[in-house]
């Protein structure tokens, strides 16, 4: 359960973003994604996020200041602007969000896709590192209040549908809890 967080928290260390400084996040929807909305938002940073067009009230909600369904093939041509940095937690994502990074600015794909560097643009490949204090800091964010998840509660006979989805993404950015 704690991986996704600290990828989030990861991912936003190796971009090296500041406040005022403007993000594209890929699968903004997801778990990885919507923390790290929340995250960056909370640093300052301007957060554009893609999503379905479903789940745009509940980013806006997080702190995306503009979200951008994916379902578009032309998603890109929507945003505005260019970005100091882009988190790919989509796969299939980095080469679309390449072109819309700063030259200089950098491009972290959580799913091994990230395109060659270009124009000085730095594009790691984040493979998450166990880290305690990281996770017991996002913990206690989350114990607070101040970050946010959102559950899915399913009768426990629906396990091994909610294990299906889970294995496929299609769980919405939610966590699935299982009750009984």
């Amino acid at each position: 359960m704690g991986g996704y967080r600290q990828a989030a928290w990861q991912a936003l260390a190796t971009l090296e973003l500041r406040r005022r400084q403007r993000l594209l996040i890929t699968n903004g929807a997801g778990n990885t994604g919507s923390l790290a909305i929340q995250l960056a938002a909370a640093m300052g940073i301007e957060v554009t996020a893609t999503a379905s067009a479903a789940a745009t009230d509940r980013l806006r909600g997080l702190g995306a200041a503009q979200v951008v369904d994916y379902h578009d093939q032309d998603w890109p041509d929507q945003v505005h602007g260019r970005f100091d940095g882009a988190l790919t937690a989509a796969t299939g994502t980095a080469a679309a969000a390449m072109p819309l990074v700063r030259d200089g600015g950098r491009l972290c794909s959580l799913t091994f896709d990230a395109p060659a560097p270009e124009r000085a643009i730095t594009t790691p490949d984040l493979t998450v590192q166990p880290d305690a204090t990281q996770l017991a800091e996002l913990a206690k964010q989350l114990s607070e209040g101040t970050l946010h998840l959102t559950p899915e509660p399913l009768p426990l006979r629906e396990g091994p549908t909610a294990l299906t989805r889970a294995e496929a993404g299609r769980t919405g950015g939610r966590k699935i809890v299982l009750i009984p």
